[in-house]
């Protein structure tokens, strides 16, 4: 699929109209009109393991959360099942190089997708978040067809694979540090640093390419314009001048947001409040009615050239044994 990830390929002037006409309907404060949604989407992935009291909360949880969540946000009409399962699949298909006619079936699926949304709202009156996206401007011209392709692509499947990790290391996490269940439980205003410092040690993303555009000096090493560089942001993470004994969990330590998860600057991720939010409500949700859940057995990690999760992730509630 040769479309362009908007707004991450593109620098400013360009790029700083795009994430002015983007970014307002992905704050903190603007997300927060969803909240009611997000919870009623996380229940609902969650129906399963508390009615059977076990389940893998890879596949069988954390998959069906995003997804939903971005296509009621953006007023997708195709349901979200369908647009999760032709993601993964285009996920999947793009990291097995064996065959070709695979990945481009799964591509144009998603672009097949992404098109009819689309060409639906253009020139049409707005009732939904992408109505207004397709029909706005930037800088008082039209926008590209390809550039609205290339950001919605973005918003779906960027956000679909990155955020079902952050969920699940970030549970697996909360369910495996000595004395964090507990202490959120007690004080639900841990929540946010203790989702922070989970982001911070287990990154969903590690690293990405980018390329330079003037000379530079980082370190010693002189970086030449147009040069292809590696930006790790998972080494960042744990840079001993930023986190003091970095490999341990400390949700008090001080500036434990100063993370580099999310990237750092002009382009720093549209959708970090969104994530965030979706992994408050799942560790909420878990809170609320699952408060002795477990870790079953021993986790399947996954891992890529720039992406850390986990295959799957057993969990399971204690058998309760009614007296008779």
């Amino acid at each position: 699929m040769a479309v362009r990830s908007i707004p991450a390929e593109l620098d400013p002037p360009v790029h700083t109209a795009w994430r002015r006409h983007v970014m307002p309907y992905f704050t903190a404060k603007q997300l927060q009109r969803w909240r009611p949604q997000i919870e009623a989407i996380v229940a609902d992935a969650f129906a399963g393991l508390r009615e059977s009291g076990e389940a893998d909360l890879v596949r069988e949880v954390a998959w069906r959360v995003p997804t939903s969540v971005i296509s009621a946000i953006l007023g997708f009409r195709q349901q979200w099942e369908y647009v999760s399962e032709i993601t993964e699949e285009w996920m999947v298909a793009n990291t097995d190089r064996s065959d070709p006619d695979r990945a481009r079936r799964a591509a144009a699926a998603v672009e097949a997708v992404v098109t009819d949304e689309l060409e639906q709202r253009i020139g049409r009156p707005s009732v939904d978040i992408l109505g207004e996206i397709v029909n706005g401007e930037i800088d008082g011209r039209p926008i590209p067809f390809d550039q609205l392709r290339g950001l919605t692509n973005a918003l779906i499947i960027a956000g679909h694979s990155t955020t079902v990790d952050g969920i699940v290391n970030t549970v697996y996490r909360v369910l495996t540090e000595p004395g964090l269940l507990d202490r959120l439980a007690t004080d639900r205003s841990l929540l946010p640093a203790a989702i922070d410092e989970a982001l911070r040690l287990d990154p969903p993303a590690w690293n990405m390419g980018r390329t330079a555009r003037q000379e530079v000096e980082v370190r010693g090493v002189r970086i030449q314009p147009h040069e292809k560089v590696m930006l790790t942001f998972g080494a960042g993470n744990y840079d001993p001048e930023q986190f003091a004994d970095p490999e341990r969990f400390d949700p008090d330590r001080p500036g434990v947001h100063r993370h580099l998860t999310f990237g750092h600057g002009r382009h720093r991720c549209i959708g970090e409040a969104l994530a965030k939010l979706e992994i408050q409500v799942v560790l909420e949700h878990l809170l609320d009615h699952l408060p002795d859940l477990a870790v079953d057995g021993r986790p399947e990690p996954r891992s890529g050239f720039s992406t850390y999760g986990l295959r799957a992730l057993r969990v399971r509630r204690p058998q309760v044994v009614t007296p008779g």
